[in-house]
């Protein structure tokens, strides 16, 4: 709002209507106070008058009646007998107490005794220039309604404070030292405000420290009046200031001394300085001389009206709308016009906080007070908006829950054309540009993520209370549409003001970021990474992938492959292609790095891929599937070890590499459980890989083509003894006759190579002897000598036998030994048995109904079985 001070552009009275109450009164009015209808007359002559004066519609004038008319008030007072001025008039009004202050002090009087008779005279306040009252209104915990009187009286230099209770007013505290007569005094809580001949001050009562707030011209009458609870109004010649009272809180003195340190803040400006003033909310009126009467606001700081009453010389406000104004001799009451009516012209001239802090007083119903408040804060916050306000603009629109499409329809461009068409505003909306728009855009994303907040907060799915700027507009009930919207102009205030906001929106998994308006902004200032996100998000990964291809980015395809997951595996295969025909080893990262993603798709499918296209990767796949991952698919183990002999068939030529391939193949038979013997075995040469076929059948536990290789094909007499030592089992009937079965091989040699086995060499096999020889001397302890003796030829010299029968004879004693042992001990523990079985069942215990069980902690009866 523009500073300085204004005048509104009416003839008409917009505030108040000017009434004359009283006039020619034969007595010289002092003071004047009052309270609801009452006013309350002190005189120079010591006279008091109590007038009801009441307001009909009905009536065009007001009714005036007498209540009390005491000329001989003050001749009660004091010792003198004589009657006094009357200085000051205070009230009590819940306890019908009036207070006077005259030249004997100050005097309470009860208010409904006949010529309201004086209840006490505070002896100690005789030569008081001035007193003050804090009347303090409160509910107690009970709900009752609970009143605090205290009184501060200036007598001299000191300040003479007072609490009333028992209908008296009793000693509060020592009295108070000030440097200076005070001029007038108020009281606001814990501070009172003092006015002395060249200085306000304000005394807090909690600390006693005093403290000067603006200075005072002595040629100026001093005038101090309570404008709220915790601020006091203060005249300096022809400007009114305000005066923050200090932190009540006695516990948060830390405040109070920041507060201390608050210069006063200048409220009004008059025409000519006052000689009195009065507040009546948002009013300040004040008497000038020669000038009549003016009422003037504070923000803004405006003048509201003007009364040619030159004469007047006091004012005081008895409630709400009702100011009274006093000559020597006469009285007229301000009457406040319609506050609906002051409120639509404040609002037409664009006044709208005046309009909002007559909303305080204005008595109506509560949903009318609401909606009417409702719309000036719309219209005020569309004006501040228009005036560049946007931080306050937004706090209106947010705390009056504006539909936030209405909001963003204020700004170019955020809202698709067709929809801000049909948005309707109180006046044409201007257009920003450079720093305003971005300050405004700024405002706009606080508001719009304090509104989403709210919105993702609410569980329900229907958005019924929010209001138009213009009464009666189009608002959005549909929660989705609403956050749709929100979350699309937030993307593009951040792609207008901090882009790097714009990557977290899209990453939300909530974002409702409308996917062709988002796509169409993004598009246009170049943000490809930060339309991938949005692909991403809202689960369009072909566009995706399809923009990433179009920007050659390899890497970033790969990596978003990587995290597609299996329900994509069609999607993941189709752009995986063109990367693996790019760069091979690059591209089968897809498959193969440590991701959770990536080892959770479909390896069957990748398998069947890659075989299919690229037959160079299907070796690495599997080996990370294998050795890697440690699956244990035996399609996997298979087509390994398949990949394995076709490159080791096909590489005869590279036998560097072969033998690589050949040595990896071997390793994966000897290690993996997981292959299919029968499977793999028919693949593999008969003639060829005769140590790959003999683990193949060593797997199938084939102990006869296994030994056949060894000795038959590859005359390996040292590695059948190994397989045999390294299979032999006594107690597996499938194995206890291994050594038996290469004994069968080295006695009859041209019988071990089977049917289909290619020989290394044409030389005819001969029965090795020295081999027999090593094997019963050598491993005895694993041949059974019944059978080993039925398959010797009986031309085989026994002297050559000697000790394979003295180790088989003496492995036979000692298992005789054994067994006697193990049947002498099994007998032993038998007997000790049957011997405990007769001790046990000679004793016996009686159990009856009566019987405790002896357990711990347990001293249950134990129950007869029957």
């Amino acid at each position: 709002m523009p500073g300085g001070s204004s005048e509104i552009a009416t003839d008409s009275c917009v505030a108040y209507e000017s009434v004359s109450v009283i006039s020619g009164l034969p007595l010289t009015i002092d003071c004047i106070n009052g309270y609801d209808d009452f006013v309350m007359v002190g005189t120079k002559e010591g006279h008091l008058l109590i007038y009801k004066i009441t307001f009909t519609p009905a009536k065009s004038g007001p009714e005036i009646a007498i209540a009390l008319s005491n000329k001989n008030f003050t001749v009660a007072i004091g010792t003198g007998g004589t009657r006094k001025p009357i200085i000051q008039i205070g009230i009590i009004p819940e306890h019908k107490v009036l207070i006077a202050l005259t030249t004997d002090g100050v005097s309470t009087h009860d208010m409904d005794s006949h010529n309201c008779k004086c209840i006490n005279l505070i002896e100690r306040t005789k030569g008081a220039s001035s007193f003050a009252l804090d009347i303090q209104r409160q509910t107690s915990l009970t709900g009752d309604p609970c009143l605090t009187v205290r009184m501060c009286v200036a007598v001299g230099k000191y300040l003479q404070l007072y609490y009333w209770k028992n209908r008296s007013f009793k000693e509060l505290r020592e009295d108070l030292m000030v440097p200076d007569i005070p001029k007038s005094i108020s009281w606001c809580k814990e501070t009172i405000c003092l006015a002395f001949k060249s200085e306000y001050c304000a005394l807090d009562l909690l600390t006693g420290k005093q403290r000067e707030v603006c200075s005072r011209s002595k040629s100026a009458d001093a005038m101090i009046v309570n404008v709220s609870s915790d601020t006091f109004a203060v005249a300096n010649e022809k400007q009114c200031f305000l005066i923050q009272t200090e932190c009540a809180d006695p516990t948060k003195l830390e405040d109070r001394e920041q507060s201390s340190k608050k210069s006063a803040h200048l409220a009004v400006t008059w025409t000519e300085a006052p000689v009195s003033l009065a507040y009546d909310e948002p009013y300040f009126i004040g008497i000038l001389p020669g000038k009549g009467v003016e009422v003037r606001t504070i923000r803004p700081k405006l003048k509201i009206d003007s009364f040619p009453i030159n004469q007047a010389k006091l004012a005081f406000r008895t409630k709400s709308g009702r100011v009274f104004i006093s000559s020597t001799n006469s009285i007229w009451c301000l009457k406040s016009t319609p506050i609906d009516t002051q409120m639509d012209l404040f609002v037409k001239q664009k006044h709208f906080e005046l309009a909002l802090g007559l909303s305080n007083i204005w008595e109506e119903s509560a949903t009318l007070k609401n909606k009417k408040i409702g719309q000036i804060k719309n219209l005020f916050a569309f004006h501040l908006f228009c005036h560049k306000k946007f931080n306050p603009a937004m706090h209106y629109f947010s705390e009056l829950g504006t539909d936030a499409s209405h909001v963003i329809g204020l700004f170019p461009d955020l809202l698709p054309q067709e929809y801000r068409n049909g948005i309707y505003y109180p006046g044409p909306v201007p257009e920003f540009r450079g720093l305003d728009i971005e300050n405004g855009l700024s405002a706009l994303v606080i508001y719009l993520t304090n509104v989403r907040t709210a919105l993702m907060g609410s569980s329900n799915q229907t958005v019924t209370d929010a209001a138009s700027i213009v009464e009666g507009g189009h608002t959005l009930k549909s929660k989705r549409e609403l956050l749709q919207i929100i979350d699309t102009t937030l993307l593009k205030c951040y792609l207008q003001t901090n882009e790097s906001l714009v990557a977290s929106l899209l990453r939300l998994k909530d974002n409702h970021c409308h996917v062709e308006e988002t796509e169409r902004a993004l598009k246009k200032h170049r943000k490809y990474n930060d339309l991938i996100i949005l692909y991403q998000t809202k689960g369009n990964h072909r566009k995706a992938l399809e923009t990433l291809q179009n920007q050659n980015n390899t890497e970033r395809i790969i990596q978003y492959l990587q995290h597609l997951g299996r329900e994509q595996m069609d999607l993941i295969l189709e752009f995986a292609k063109p990367v693996l025909e790019e760069d091979a080893n690059e591209g089968l990262r897809i498959f193969t790095d440590d991701l959770h993603e990536v080892e959770q798709l479909s390896r069957p499918r990748v398998y069947d891929f890659l075989l299919k296209n690229f037959p160079s990767l299907v070796i690495p796949y599997l080996e990370h599937v294998v050795n890697t991952l440690e699956d244990t698919n035996a399609l996997f183990h298979n087509a390994l070890i398949h990949q394995y002999r076709e490159k080791t068939v096909s590489l005869e030529e590279n036998q560097d590499t072969r033998k690589i391939m050949r040595q990896k193949l071997s390793n994966l038979l000897q290690k993996s459980d997981y292959f299919t013997p029968e499977i793999v075995l028919v693949h593999f040469p008969y003639d060829d890989m005769y140590e790959e076929r003999a683990m193949i059948f060593r797997k199938l536990g084939r102990h006869e083509p296994v030994l056949s290789i060894y000795i038959g094909a590859l005359r390996d007499v040292d590695k059948a003894l190994e397989y045999c030592k390294t299979t032999y089992d006594k107690n597996d009937p499938s194995k206890k006759d291994v050594f038996t079965i290469l004994l069968k091989m080295l006695l009859s040699p041209s019988t071990t190579i089977l049917p289909g086995f290619a020989k290394e060499s044409e030389e005819p096999l001969q029965m090795d002897k020295v081999a027999i020889l090593r094997l019963l001397k050598e491993y005895a302890p694993y041949l059974d000598p019944i059978r080993i003796l039925s398959v010797l030829p009986d031309d085989f010299n026994m002297c050559d036998m000697e000790t394979f029968l003295k180790t088989s004879i003496q492995n036979q004693l000692a298992e005789r030994r054994k067994m006697l042992i193990k049947k002498g001990l099994v007998k032993a523990e038998h007997l000790k048995a049957k011997h405990d079985k007769v001790y046990f069942e000679s004793e016996g215990f009686t159990i009856d109904d009566y019987t405790m069980c002896a357990k711990e902690n347990c001293n249950k009866r134990l129950t007869s079985q029957r």
